[in-house]
């Protein structure tokens, strides 16, 4: 299963350098007069906002997968990126956003060609996410990533629920860290984030009624959030699978 993440590093003799892996990741570089070769990327930064492109693009055909969810999958691949970054100066998505989404040319492109609605709506319909923290985004990722896996191989086979009963667990428990070190107010995005992937994982538990059932929220959150959509996807990439066993 190939990914984006795949497509380029940084160099492991030189973090200032960036090694590029698969040539497409160039593909939806333009940011005018700042580069001398049109729809090259130059540098990791550039690379990354190439990179969310290219997973609204393969994520679109999905049929569980509205625009809202592709820019959170997005947002959520987009804050990965950045903290593994060694020395990364940005601090906060919002600054990713004005240095390197606003400035790319390649957003301003419509997603399906006649639709009008170009990528930088898209990241535009999910942009409140971006005023949260990098680290604190990232803390979600390791059970996205579990619940990606299982939505990833589910199937109608009598054996899924109990050949995945074991990520079922592990994905319990990393939710159930994050309940309950969560101290944010029930309308923060964090808060929403939460819940929605638990509702995903509900989902899933309808069908494997073995799997461990997650901390209940109160019924009035439920309802508030109902109209904030987060996408149960993640990236499922050796990398993350290690993260998410740690």
């Amino acid at each position: 299963f190939v990914t984006i993440s795949n497509y380029f590093n940084e160099d492991e003799n030189d973090g200032a350098k960036t090694k590029v892996i698969n040539e497409a990741i160039h593909n939806y570089c333009y940011y005018g007069d700042k580069q001398l070769e049109k729809d090259k990327c130059s540098g990791y930064y550039e690379m990354t906002s190439s990179g969310v492109i290219h997973l609204i693009n393969n994520l679109k055909g999905k049929n569980v997968l509205d625009y809202d969810k592709l820019a959170e999958y997005a947002i959520l691949w987009l804050s990965y990126k950045l903290k593994i970054k060694e020395n990364n100066r940005i601090k906060k998505l919002s600054d990713f956003y004005n240095s390197y989404i606003e400035t790319n040319d390649c957003y301003n492109k419509n997603i399906n060609g006649n639709d009008g609605l170009t990528y930088k709506a898209i990241i535009d319909k999910k942009k409140d996410l971006m005023d949260m923290n990098i680290s604190e985004i990232f803390k979600l990722e390791a059970p996205f990533n579990i619940l990606y896996l299982l939505y990833h191989e589910i199937s109608d086979e009598k054996s899924f629920c109990t050949k995945n009963l074991d990520y079922a667990k592990k994905f319990a428990e990393k939710y159930e860290i994050l309940f309950n070190n969560n101290n944010d107010t029930e309308d923060s995005p964090f808060s929403q984030i939460l819940y929605t992937l638990s509702d995903d994982y509900n989902n899933l538990q309808k069908k494997c009624t073995n799997f461990p059932s997650l901390p209940v929220y109160p019924r009035s959150f439920s309802i508030k959030v109902t109209l904030i959509p987060i996408t149960f996807i993640f990236v499922a990439i050796p990398i993350f699978l290690e993260f998410a066993y740690k």
